[in-house]
């Protein structure tokens, strides 16, 4: 059993209704292992050396998760679980399709999403402290950035007489050095209140590139 926490009026499960925080709507892995044909049929010391290698590589792409923006100075005028629980508004002319910020993937970690494209919870009408209600931006409609990352290995046993085998193998882990940049605040939100720094990404998953070498003896 797990505490959830709804979005906008809590009396309503429908106003949380939304995509899974984990949900990633394509993703393909694929991995691959291959003995090289190379020389691998030399008896001599060529072949030795240099034939019999194989390699292993893993390979795993797919789309971001969701984002939901919220507004921490919203459903001022509720008695709310927790805070922050109120989505943000929708800016005339935006909606979940078009208030991502534009351009590559590198200029757009100051602003996943474009600031403008949102405002604050509109103030309940008639409430004599100003106090604000919901936001019409649904949970979960926003999507994050995308992840891949390429693991790659190389490898060769070594025969050493009648009993003897030696091992060697190269890992390489994030092969090309390409950074997976999580959701806002690494949690799958954003807050307007951050303002012109709203859905600003500072986190990256997995590692830069990562080699490691071993070598085992078995007999």
């Amino acid at each position: 059993m797990a505490f959830i926490t709804r979005v906008n009026d809590q009396n309503s499960g429908s106003a949380s209704r939304g995509l899974s925080d984990f949900n990633h709507a394509q993703r393909f892995v694929t991995s691959t292992n291959y003995s090289l044909p190379f020389l691998a049929n030399r008896r001599d010391a060529m072949g030795y050396v240099l034939g019999g290698w194989e390699v292993n590589s893993v390979i795993v792409a797919q789309s971001g998760s969701p984002i939901t923006i919220f507004d921490s100075n919203g459903a001022s005028a509720y008695t709310l679980a927790s805070s922050p629980v109120a989505t943000a508004n929708f800016a005339p002319g935006f909606n979940c399709g078009n208030a991502l910020q534009t351009g590559s993937t590198a200029t757009k970690v100051a602003n996943w999403v474009n600031p403008n494209a949102y405002l604050s919870a509109p103030v309940v009408p008639n409430s004599p402290t100003g106090a604000t209600g919901y936001g019409d931006s649904p949970r979960n409609c926003i999507i994050g950035p995308k992840q891949v990352n390429t693991d790659f290995a190389l490898g060769k046993n070594f025969k050493l007489g009648e009993w003897g085998n030696l091992h060697f193998r190269t890992e390489f882990f994030n092969l090309f050095n390409h950074p997976s940049f999580q959701n806002p605040l690494g949690t799958g939100t954003a807050n307007i209140a951050d303002g012109a720094s709203v859905g600003q990404i500072t986190q990256t998953n997995g590692t830069p590139r990562l080699v490691q070498f071993s070598l085992k003896y078995s007999f």
